[in-house]
């Protein structure tokens, strides 16, 4: 049995969860094992910090199938030369469910996003076997349903065992992030400033420490006034006279940020940041605060996120992060067991409601109705909700069951499902069928 243990536990230790920043521009993969302290970002050049895949393809002419895709600087790079068909805006085809004609073929888009995610994670062959891989984050700039549902089915074509795949949000990412570092980073306030190529976007994270679970918010704005423009034909003093006015906006937004809080942390992710010209907003920031630079953040954010999902941790039970794509209770109802009551959680506060669901039998024992305890966790109380099952005799002799399905079309409210299951030959399903809408808005 001791051996047995041990082995399990070592092959625990080497199962790997991925987080992959899926962009249409560029890609990130990050990976980590159970017992790893922090993720590491799988770079194109071993080494090197080389962490942006570009999100293309190449199909290569008269090659055969397997050899006919290069992707990435490889794919630019083979186009560039001549030897093939260059697939730009892979995500964005995804999206919309877009076929397009490469060399003369329709290719759908799942096709060549099935291509790219593949050989992306091959990637990491060079760094762990696909095999020991057990569940990916993908993380997106918005959460889109085609591509979503793109995304679960070709993780289930990937190696030769189901690999689990989840979703998070940049914020999400950013959260998850954050409470996987020492506690004196994110004590107070937490600032992140995402660099895109259409300006800024910046998310500011708190924390209601007088919940439990501690409540986690994220405030998003963007500044598309940030947006750095071609200068390539511009002289040097043009481009110095630039800089300066872009520095000055940058110390602008910072400011504003940090009025009126308390900020332990600042992030800057993406190479548009740099020390040569946010001179006076770098100097601002320093104050009394801790300042980082880099670009693969929410990569390993989404990473932390996938491990939480399979090895759960004490931090997934003392913070919670709540935006609008959540779930912001925690609904669950009472049931016998025996001669004894007991919780039975059913959808927790936190979860996505693309990834609210939850599907049960239980049996019926003294009327025709289900009763769900709604628990806020802004500290408000709990609140009950009763489902009468108009038409249904309970027979008081344990022989009435019925099936429950939760799921959450949007995030504004929880449908559920009610199925009269019948109890075998001796008491054949009705059929009936009830369904009812919990609007979150009255939680």
């Amino acid at each position: 049995m001791l051996i047995d243990k041990a082995l399990d536990e070592m092959t625990k230790k080497n199962k790997v969860v991925i987080g992959f920043d899926l962009g249409n521009d560029y890609s990130q993969i990050s990976y980590c094992r159970q017992n790893q302290s922090m993720p590491d970002t799988a770079s194109l050049v071993m080494g090197e910090e080389q962490y942006n895949i570009p999100t293309l393809l190449c199909r290569r002419a008269e090659m055969e199938e397997n050899a006919a895709w290069l992707m990435g600087k490889e794919a630019l790079r083979s186009a560039r030369e001549g030897e093939g068909t260059l697939v730009e805006d892979i995500v964005l085809l995804a999206k919309n469910n877009v076929s397009i004609k490469v060399g003369g073929d329709e290719l759908s888009a799942e096709y060549l996003l099935e291509i790219f995610v593949k050989k992306a994670i091959a990637v990491l062959a060079a760094y762990i076997k696909t095999e020991d891989i057990i569940a990916v984050a993908f993380t997106m700039r918005d959460m889109n349903p085609n591509l979503m549902e793109m995304l679960k089915r070709i993780t289930g074509h990937i190696g030769n065992r189901k690999m689990e795949a989840y979703f998070l949000s940049r914020e999400d990412c950013f959260f998850q992030y954050m409470i996987h570092q020492p506690e004196e980073m994110w004590i107070h306030d937490v600032l992140l400033y995402d660099y895109r190529s259409d300006g800024i976007k910046s998310h500011i994270l708190s924390m209601n420490r007088k919940t439990n679970p501690v409540a986690c918010f994220i405030e998003t704005a963007d500044y598309p006034q940030m947006k750095i423009p071609d200068l390539s034909d511009k002289s040097e003093t043009a481009k110095g006279a630039f800089y300066k006015q872009l520095d000055t906006a940058l110390l602008e937004i910072v400011r504003k940020n940090c009025e009126q809080r308390n900020v332990t942390s600042v992030f800057l992710l993406g190479d548009s940041f740099s020390k040569e010209w946010c001179k006076e907003s770098l100097k601002y920031m320093c104050r009394g605060r801790r300042v980082f630079q880099g670009n693969n953040l929410f990569s390993k954010g989404a990473c932390y996120g996938a491990r939480e999902r399979v090895y759960p941790s004490t931090l997934s039970a003392s913070y919670v992060y709540l935006s609008e794509d959540k779930l912001r209770a925690n609904i669950g109802m009472t049931c016998d067991k025996g001669q004894t009551e007991i919780y039975y959680p059913i959808l927790d506060a936190g979860t996505n409601w693309y990834e609210a669901e939850h599907a049960f039998d239980v049996m019926l024992m003294k009327n025709n109705s289900i009763t769900l305890n709604i628990a806020p966790v802004d500290g408000s109380r709990t609140r009950v909700a009763r489902i009468s099952l108009e038409g249904l005799k309970v027979r008081g002799n344990k022989t009435n069951r019925i099936g429950l399905r939760f799921y959450m079309e949007d995030s504004n409210a929880v449908q559920i499902e009610i199925t009269d299951k019948g109890f075998g030959e001796f008491y054949p399903s009705s059929g009936q069928v009830w369904k009812e809408c919990l609007p979150l808005g009255e939680i």
